[in-house]
């Protein structure tokens, strides 16, 4: 066996595991899809965050119109 047929070897030996690799975190991936638990934690965490996005753009809300008034009140005095 010559150098260049070992290293054509091993570059299948390379490219195999590589394929065994993907297929093995692929089925992982799936697994963890799959797991009701992992699911209902998806769906606690979407609700949870939900109000957090409603407060956050309600004092969003508030701070621009904080602004809008003071500027609002400034262009009344001058």
């Amino acid at each position: 066996m010559t150098e260049i047929d070992t290293l054509r070897r091993r570059r299948e030996l390379v490219v195999l595991s590589a394929e065994l690799q993907r297929a093995t975190i692929a089925r992982r991936l799936s697994r963890v899809e799959a797991n009701p638990a992992r699911v209902a934690l998806g769906y606690a965490a979407k609700v949870a965050s939900r109000p957090m996005l409603l407060t956050l753009g309600t004092r969003a809300v508030r701070l621009a119109l904080r602004a809008y008034r003071r500027r609002s009140e400034k262009k009344g005095r001058h």
